[in-house]
């Protein structure tokens, strides 16, 4: 993000679009046919970490 001040609206729906990337990108890298690698398992563990800090802040935006 950029230096410049933003309103409370605004970074709201850019934490919501944030969120909604990640789901997508949860999806994708989340497969549950066959095996997951370390870095799949990474990188889930990662996101889903991600997505748990968007959603205090958007709580605490309400």
């Amino acid at each position: 993000m950029n230096a410049t001040t933003q309103n409370s609206s605004s970074l709201s729906e850019t934490l919501k679009e944030r969120r909604a990337h990640l789901t997508a990108l949860l999806k994708i890298v989340d497969t549950n046919i066959g095996k997951s690698t370390a870095t799949q398992k990474l990188t889930i563990t990662a996101i889903k970490a991600e997505m748990g800090l968007i959603e205090q802040k958007l709580k605490i935006r309400k």
